[in-house]
C-alpha cells in the first residue's frame, strides 16, 4: 500500500509500533495484512474514523476513503496490543483485554506509561472502569470511539487479525521517551443549567422535574423543536451547544466534561452520548468554530506542559478530535492542520475523528466524554 512505501521511504525500517485510522469504507484486516507482511513484529492498533483521518501533510477525508499510519520505532520501549469483543460485560472484557496487552508487551503486572484504547460506542464509562481496574486511576487512558460515517454501526476496530464491530483495541505503552496528555474541550458554560431528575443510562427523562426535551429547547432558543411524534437526530444541531458537567476548577475556571445530545423525542426526553445520573448538574456549553479551529493547537501546548516536553524534542502526536466538531468546521480542517503544523513544525501526527473522547482530567482518574479533544505527545530520545 502506499502509505505503507511512504512510511519505508521516511526510514521507518522496523517499527514497534502501528496506528491506524481508516474511513469505514476501508477493510481494516486488509490494511493490516499488508503491515503485517512488511513488519512481521509490529504491534497494530486499527480503528475506523469519521470519514477519514489527518497527518501532518494533509487531511484525507474526501471523496476517496482515507486511511492514514502512524508509526513509532523506538528499540527500547515496550509496546501491546489486544483485541476483542465487550461483549454482555464491557468492564470484565476490558480488564482481561489491558492484562493481555501488558502479557503482549512482557510487561504484565506493570503500569505503563499510557493506555490507548479505541472502543465502539456505547460502553465507554464501563470500558474505563474495567481498565482501571488493572491499571489503577492515576494511569492516563486517552483515546476515541471508533466511527464510520454517517451513525450506521459500521464502525471497527482491530488489532492482529479479527475486526469487531463491537469491541475494543488497547494498546499499552512503555516508551523510552517522556510522554504527555491532555484532555480538553473547546466550549464555555453559560448561565443556563439544571439538575437531572429522571433518567435511565443515556436518555434523560426529566431536567429540573420538567421534560428534559423541552427544558433543553428553551436552553437552545429554537436550535432544536421537540417532535410532536416519534424522535428527531439532533446531532448537527447540537454541536455548538453541548451539555456540561463541572469536573473541576483550574485557576479559576470550571472545567466541564461535555455530552453531546444526540435525539430529542415527542414524549419529553432526550439522549446523549454519555451516561449520567440522578442530581448530575448539566450547563448549557456555547461554542464557535474559530473556538474548534483554535482549540487543537492549545490542546497540543497543554500535553507539552504536562509531559515537561520541550517543543523542539517532540517526536510525534497522536490527536482525538470528536468527529461532530470534525464535521462543523470540516470546509476549514486543513487550518486546523496548519495550525498543527506552525505550533509544532516538523513534527508527525495522526488525527482521528470519533464518536466520542476519553482522556485523563486533573482530579485524578479519566473520564468519557462528548465534542472533546485528546492529545499524547511523545519526546525524542
Amino acid at each position: 500500500m502506499r502509505c505503507i512505501a511512504q512510511l519505508v521511504e521516511q526510514g521507518m525500517d522496523a517499527p514497534r509500533y502501528l496506528m491506524i485510522q481508516a474511513n469505514a469504507g476501508h477493510d481494516l484486516r486488509v490494511v493490516a495484512l499488508a503491515a503485517r507482511a512488511r513488519w512481521p513484529q509490529v504491534r497494530i492498533h486499527g480503528a475506523t474514523s469519521c470519514l477519514g483521518s489527518m497527518i501532518e501533510t494533509g487531511t484525507h477525508t474526501g471523496q476517496e476513503p482515507g486511511v492514514c499510519l502512524l508509526a513509532i520505532a523506538d528499540a527500547d520501549g515496550d509496546y501491546g496490543t489486544a483485541c476483542g469483543a465487550l461483549g454482555d460485560e464491557p468492564s470484565i472484557a476490558a480488564a482481561a483485554l489491558v492484562r493481555q496487552a501488558l502479557a503482549d508487551a512482557d510487561r504484565l503486572g506493570e503500569t505503563p506509561a499510557l493506555v490507548w484504547i479505541s472502543s465502539t460506542p456505547g460502553k465507554e464509562e464501563a470500558v474505563i472502569a474495567g481498565l482501571q481496574e488493572v491499571v489503577g486511576a492515576s494511569t492516563p487512558i486517552v483515546g476515541g470511539s471508533a466511527a464510520d460515517n454517517a451513525i450506521e454501526g459500521k464502525w471497527q476496530v482491530m488489532s492482529d487479525g479479527a475486526a469487531f464491530g463491537n469491541g475494543m483495541v488497547v494498546s499499552v505503552m512503555f516508551p523510552s521517551t517522556p510522554i504527555g496528555a491532555a484532555f480538553h474541550s473547546g466550549y464555555t458554560p453559560t448561565g443556563l443549567r439544571g439538575r437531572i431528575t429522571r433518567c435511565a443510562g443515556r436518555r434523560v427523562f426529566e431536567i429540573d422535574g420538567q421534560p428534559a426535551a423541552d427544558v433543553y429547547a428553551g436552553w437552545t432558543r429554537g436550535a432544536v423543536v421537540r417532535p410532536e411524534v416519534g424522535a428527531v437526530n439532533i446531532l448537527m444541531a447540537t454541536a455548538l451547544w453541548p451539555l456540561g458537567r463541572r469536573m473541576q476548577a483550574i485557576g479559576g475556571t470550571d472545567i466541564h466534561l461535555l455530552s453531546h445530545p444526540e435525539t430529542i423525542d415527542a414524549d419529553g426526553s432526550m439522549t446523549l452520548f454519555t451516561d449520567v445520573a440522578v442530581d448530575d448538574e448539566l450547563v448549557l456549553m456555547s461554542g464557535t468554530t474559530d473556538n474548534l479551529l483554535e482549540r487543537p493547537a492549545m490542546v497540543v501546548e497543554s500535553a507539552c506542559r504536562i509531559g515537561e516536553i520541550d517543543k523542539a524534542q517532540a517526536a510525534g502526536m497522536i490527536l482525538v478530535f470528536c468527529a461532530g466538531c470534525m464535521l462543523t468546521v470540516n470546509d476549514r480542517l486543513d487550518e486546523v492542520r496548519r495550525s498543527l503544523n506552525d505550533c509544532m513544525p516538523g513534527v508527525p501526527f495522526i488525527a482521528a475523528f470519533t464518536f466520542g473522547e476519553q482522556g485523563p482530567v486533573l482530579a485524578g482518574d479519566n473520564r468519557h466524554g462528548n465534542l472533546m479533544i485528546s492529545v499524547v505527545t511523545f519526546a525524542r530520545g
